[in-house]
């Protein structure tokens, strides 16, 4: 097992990996912390030999999209519920997706996918 660690915006973001094989394929599973509390896991398989830049750095690139997916559908749902919208009109979704840029968990994801592409840890 191992863990990296990253403080943003005085959060604590950990990413606890681990790897685990059986007879026919073996892999990586990643679970992402914040402040403790588990944020979210990605498992990734493989058959062969891997073209990472270090140990489960493309693991940690699939749990951060996750959350990013995830935080960003939440996000959306939350819009169209404040605002009583089922439905986009054209060019509106474009807009709420530059607004949830700007949040501070969607910045925080942004610094995060950076410290695991320069392998940036504290």
């Amino acid at each position: 097992m191992e863990i990296k660690t990253k403080i943003i915006n005085g959060n604590k973001w950990q990413l606890v990996n681990e790897s685990w094989s059986t007879s026919s394929a073996w892999g990586h599973r990643t679970n992402i912390l914040k402040n403790g509390y588990d944020y979210g896991e990605h498992k990734c398989r493989y058959i062969n030999r891997t073209w990472e830049s270090y140990a489960f750095q493309s693991c940690m690139f699939g749990a951060v999209a996750e959350i990013k997916e995830r935080e960003l559908k939440r996000f959306i749902d939350n819009y169209k519920y404040i605002n009583n919208i089922e439905r986009f009109k054209k060019g509106q979704k474009d807009e709420v997706i530059k607004m949830f840029e700007e949040t501070e968990i969607a910045k925080e994801l942004e610094v995060l996918y950076n410290a695991i592409k320069n392998r940036d840890f504290d």
